[in-house]
C-alpha cells in the first residue's frame, strides 16, 4: 500500500505531465502565449477602416506585430490544415488598395469569408447596408503554408433580390503566416488580417439580404 501510495504522490507532483490537458490539446487551439499579442492587434486594427484609413505608423506597428506572432506559430502546426466548415471570419485589416477592402466610393462595408457546405469553397462578401457583393471561390492547398484561390463567381444582391450574376476569372497564391481558432494572418500578397466570429446568429443585414432563408416553413 505504501508503494502504491508514493507512486500516487509522485505522479501529482509532476501535473504539468500528466495532466489531460497536456496530454491532448487541440492543434489550432488559441495559445495563451499569444493572447497578449493578438490584443494588441486588434486594438491596432480598430478604427482603420479594414486598413483603409491607418497611417503609416499604425501599419508599421501591425507588421511588427504580425512579425511576433508569425514567430510563434507552433512548428507542429500546419496551417493549411485549420478546419474551415461552418465558419464565418471578419476582415480587420488589409493593405490591399482595391475592393478587397470593401471600399465602395467613399463608403467601407463589412467584408466577411464564409465557409458553409466544406473546407474548400467559400464566399468571400462585401455588406454595405442592404446591399452585398459576393465573390464566390475555391482553394486548394498546395504545401503546409500555401493555398491557390482560384475565383468562380461574382453575385450582386440588394434586399435578398438579385441584381447581377457572372462568372468570374482569376486566381492567386495566399501564404498563411500565423492562424489559430481565433485569427488567420496571410498574405494574398498583400496583408490580410481575419478574425473568425464566433455567434453565428443572423444579422437584420443576413435577414434582408436572404429574407426566404429565415421564413420558417409550415
Amino acid at each position: 500500500m505504501r508503494s502504491i501510495a508514493k507512486l500516487i504522490l509522485a505522479i501529482t507532483a509532476i501535473p504539468e505531465i500528466y495532466s489531460i490537458s497536456s496530454i491532448y490539446r487541440k492543434p489550432f487551439a488559441p495559445d495563451p502565449a499569444t493572447s497578449s499579442l493578438k490584443q494588441d492587434l486588434y486594438r491596432l486594427c480598430e478604427g482603420t477602416r479594414n486598413g483603409v484609413d491607418a497611417d503609416d505608423q499604425t501599419r508599421s506597428e501591425i507588421a511588427r506585430v504580425v512579425r511576433e506572432l508569425e514567430t510563434m506559430q507552433p512548428a507542429e502546426i500546419v496551417p493549411t490544415e485549420l478546419p474551415l466548415k461552418g465558419s464565418r471570419h471578419k476582415l480587420l485589416y488589409c493593405e490591399s488598395k482595391g475592393g478587397s477592402s470593401g471600399k465602395i466610393g467613399p463608403f467601407v462595408g463589412v467584408v466577411e469569408q464564409l465557409f458553409a457546405t466544406d473546407d474548400t469553397n467559400f464566399t468571400n462578401c462585401v455588406t454595405l447596408g442592404p446591399f452585398r457583393i459576393s465573390l464566390a471561390a475555391e482553394k486548394k492547398v498546395i504545401d503546409d503554408r500555401r493555398i491557390k484561390v482560384t475565383f468562380r463567381e461574382t453575385t450582386a444582391t440588394a434586399f435578398g433580390i438579385e441584381l447581377l450574376k457572372k462568372p468570374t476569372k482569376g486566381s492567386g497564391v495566399w501564404t498563411q503566416r500565423f492562424v489559430d481558432d481565433d485569427i488567420r494572418i496571410m498574405d494574398t500578397p498583400s496583408l490580410f488580417i481575419i478574425r473568425r466570429e464566433q455567434d453565428s446568429t443572423p444579422t437584420l443585414v443576413d435577414v434582408l439580404n436572404n429574407p426566404a432563408g429565415y421564413i420558417a416553413e409550415e
